[in-house]
């Protein structure tokens, strides 16, 4: 089984670190909690901060794909 991780947070409160923050406690739940063992993002092409979170916990870029009708890089926990 897989997970997504995915948050929105609030323009004035980018650059912060929270999308990082509430990144790994999701990681930390699903792995400690729900014994969820692959997690998975999908980010748009041009969202290089959310890219970077995703790395920044242990995400790499798996595969480019289209998901209603647009292109999505999906991130995945190997």
């Amino acid at each position: 089984m897989e997970m997504e991780i995915g948050y929105w947070i609030s323009r004035k409160y980018w650059g912060k670190g929270y999308a990082t923050e509430a990144a790994e406690a999701l990681l930390d739940y699903g792995n400690n909690q729900l014994d969820t063992q692959k997690f998975i993002s999908l980010i748009q092409p041009d969202n290089i901060s959310s890219q970077n979170v995703a790395r920044k916990i242990g995400m790499e870029l798996d595969k480019e794909i289209v998901l209603d009708g647009r292109n999505v890089n999906l991130y995945s926990t190997k």
